[in-house]
């Protein structure tokens, strides 16, 4: 679950912080009202994103690419779906960050999505393999030995999938670094950050002003709209009608 505080007269920061920064303050920030947004959600926009990059940045992202890449957060949805259930049946009160699964958790929901990907595609299980075994390599992650031996899953399967690939490890390489730019700036834009950001591969730099985001240089071809949904947490009074809402972002 990707978190967005709702908050009143929330203002620019005028600094440039790193768009992962941005996402953490944002995930940790205590706020009486939050807009919800599920993992899928918001691969989904990572997904769209992706499909509207320049060509010179990362290579051709073709739609197999660009629909691995909103599957990448596919295991998440039962999780996410429980802890909605359990937030509207009042069982929960606040909403809980993917930041704050433990281990274990994680592991699993990283495992199920590579496994979505690599049913959809075999590019799709390689690159959503490459991407989490990059995350597990953290040096603030704890528990290092189940990461080191979900590394190690995850390079037999990378190697039983790239003879079913047709392009070479370098061009793979540059998709994961595709697929790891539009997953952070969608989380960026999912969790309602209003730090100008940025972002080292490619370098670019997100400013916001009110309502309005401008980045620089353009990383997609051309101008675009954006979109993702997301829910309302909590539900009072006459505002359970407004459970839900979409949200639009352009860029040009």
């Amino acid at each position: 679950m990707v978190l967005f505080p709702i908050a009143e007269n929330d203002k620019t920061a005028a600094e440039p912080a790193s768009a992962w920064a941005a996402v953490q303050e944002q995930q940790s920030r205590d706020s009486s009202c939050y807009w919800i947004i599920t993992q899928p959600a918001h691969a989904a926009l990572a997904g769209d994103l992706a499909a509207a990059l320049r060509e010179d940045l990362f290579g051709k992202i073709d739609a197999t690419v660009a629909r691995s890449i909103a599957l990448h957060d596919a295991g998440w949805s039962l999780d996410d779906a429980e802890q909605i259930q359990n937030l509207r049946a009042g069982k929960q009160k606040k909403p809980a960050s993917f930041l704050e699964a433990g281990v274990d958790r994680f592991l699993a929901a990283w495992t199920a999505s590579i496994d979505t990907a690599e049913k959809f595609a075999p590019i799709g299980g390689y690159l959503v393999s490459r991407h989490f075994e990059r995350l597990s390599q953290r040096d603030d992650a704890k528990d290092q030995a189940k990461l080191e031996a979900f590394r190690k899953r995850e390079k037999q399967r990378q190697q039983r999938l790239m003879p079913k690939l047709d392009r070479d490890e370098e061009a793979l390489e540059k998709l994961v670094d595709a697929l790891q730019f539009c997953d952070l700036l969608s989380l960026y834009l999912c969790c309602g950050s209003k730090t100008n950001v940025v972002f080292s591969n490619p370098k670019v730099r997100l400013e916001r002003d009110g309502e309005a985001y401008r980045i620089s240089p353009n990383p997609f071809k051309g101008a675009h709209q954006f979109t993702f949904s997301a829910l309302k947490h909590p539900l009072t009074g006459a505002k359970k009608r407004e459970s839900g809402a979409n949200f639009y972002i352009n860029f040009g």
